[in-house]
């Protein structure tokens, strides 16, 4: 089988929420990295609040091995689409006397990992009852990172 075909498979139930608490464990951590790093009231309040967002994804699919179903809550936050800062702001490592601008850079370059993560799992278990968890957790994540990009302009773009 060539890879690019084991790439389109769906995982089991249980694999795809073992990726999945993975990826929101990642997302927590690094939230939480960029949180103590950062100077900015905005924009610590939103990276605790994004990072409180990935515990609760991460709670609701630990949940779900020992449940039928996963049930994830509409954001109470509503965005629009992505602007793709991702394509026009070079991804660096976080160093430790990294800016405010370098922090949010750095966060949105991993939020858009994770946008991506998701919306590949989704499509690979098109049809499969974990695809309308993928689907949810891939808005969710959309939603953290157009809410990071729009901070990203509001601080670092009002003169372009």
């Amino acid at each position: 089988m060539e890879r690019d075909e084991r790439e389109q498979v769906c995982y089991t139930r249980e694999v795809a929420l073992e990726k999945a608490i993975e990826m929101e464990t990642k997302s927590f951590e690094l939230y939480k990295k960029a949180y103590l790093q950062a100077k900015n009231r905005l924009a610590r309040d939103l990276l605790r609040d994004l990072a409180y967002d990935e515990l609760k994804h991460k709670h609701t699919l630990e949940n779900a091995f020992f449940e039928e179903t996963v049930t994830l809550h509409d954001s109470a936050f509503k965005e629009g689409p992505s602007m793709n800062l991702s394509l026009l702001l070079q991804a660096k490592p976080l160093q430790q006397d990294a800016s405010d601008q370098d922090v949010m850079i750095y966060a949105i370059h991993e939020e858009k990992r994770a946008v991506d993560f998701y919306r590949n799992m989704a499509l690979q278990c098109e049809g499969a009852p974990m695809a309308q968890v993928f689907n949810r957790l891939f808005q969710d994540e959309e939603n953290h990172l157009s809410r990071l990009e729009e901070l990203y302009e509001s601080m670092y773009m009002r003169e372009m």
